[in-house]
């Protein structure tokens, strides 16, 4: 049995933010997921990339323990997409999606994916989550989205979301789903429409998770500089869903989602999330709970 199967975008990225700018980086919700996730547990990917992507980044994560048999590598382009961070601004305004093979995308996970304790299912069209939920035998199945389905295909994604045990979304896309205002009306809404238990981000806010009689918040780390939120929302579920995988309870694994998430937005791209280890994420927990010990 796999301990994490996860599914998602491997992307090239061209980026800009106030503190710089950064072409031909390397994005997707499934990288940096298992960048975040392979600090606690092995995951094995189900992905898209085309001969355009860099090949060392796949063969690092495979040193980091996760398992590429379900990444294919095609003749065609990968997904690229680009974006500015104003200031002031929490969300990019994207100059460019290019979907590339990535718009092709079938998700067929190997047979030897087919068991797992826990099942990512990254930002994709609700009508592959449902047919991914068909396809392996999972003890715990999370999941993300976005603005997007919750437009476009509102109806399939509310018929899914009984089937799933963790629902990861932004503030933003919590309140456009529930129809609420603010983040803990949301997620009390969210939780009657299905899930098991719901994760509120809420950037700088910290994240809040609810469950069934039991509502945990936990505030932000500060960060001084904010160089790159790109994959700030998809470390966080790596950092949450890796240390779940590893036997940490759920309270633990949402501190460890905030603190993950914050070495994420400290540099572009993926290299701050390439340099850190369990103890600098050990460390940062511990400011964390200074923050709520009064």
């Amino acid at each position: 049995m796999r301990n994490i199967v996860a599914i998602g975008s491997i992307a090239i990225d061209d980026v800009e933010t106030p503190y710089g700018k950064r072409e031909g980086a390397v994005g997707g919700s499934l990288t940096y997921f298992s960048y975040a996730a392979s600090l606690f547990s092995d995951v094995a990917l189900v992905g898209v990339v085309g001969k355009d992507f860099p090949l060392e980044v796949l063969k690092d994560l495979e040193r980091r323990g996760c398992c590429l048999e379900g990444v294919e590598i095609k003749d065609g382009k990968s997904f690229r997409w680009a974006g500015v961070y104003r200031k002031g601004k929490e969300d990019p305004d994207t100059l460019k999606t290019e979907l590339g093979l990535f718009g092709e995308f079938n998700p067929e996970p190997p047979e030897s994916y087919r068991k797992t304790r826990i099942l990512y299912l990254g930002n994709l069209a609700p009508s592959l989550q449902r047919a991914l939920l068909e396809k392996i035998d999972y003890e715990i199945v999370a999941m993300d989205t976005m603005n997007h389905w919750i437009q476009s295909h509102r109806k399939e994604l509310e018929e899914i979301l009984p089937s799933i045990d963790v629902l990861f979304i932004n503030r933003q896309e919590a309140e456009m789903l529930s129809g609420e205002t603010g983040s803990y009306p949301s997620c009390l809404k969210l939780l009657k429409m299905g899930p098991r238990t719901v994760v509120v981000k809420r950037g700088e806010g910290g994240a809040i998770m609810c469950r069934e009689n039991e509502v945990v918040a936990i505030p932000a780390y500060p960060v001084a500089e904010v160089i790159d939120p790109t994959g700030a929302g998809d470390s966080f579920a790596g950092g949450f869903l890796g240390s779940l995988a590893s036997g940490t309870g759920w309270r633990r694994a949402l501190a460890i989602g905030v603190a993950v998430s914050s070495f994420s937005v400290e540099s572009f791209s993926v290299d701050r999330l390439k340099e850190i280890s369990r103890e600098d994420v050990e460390r940062r927990l511990n400011k964390i709970r200074e923050l709520v010990t009064f």
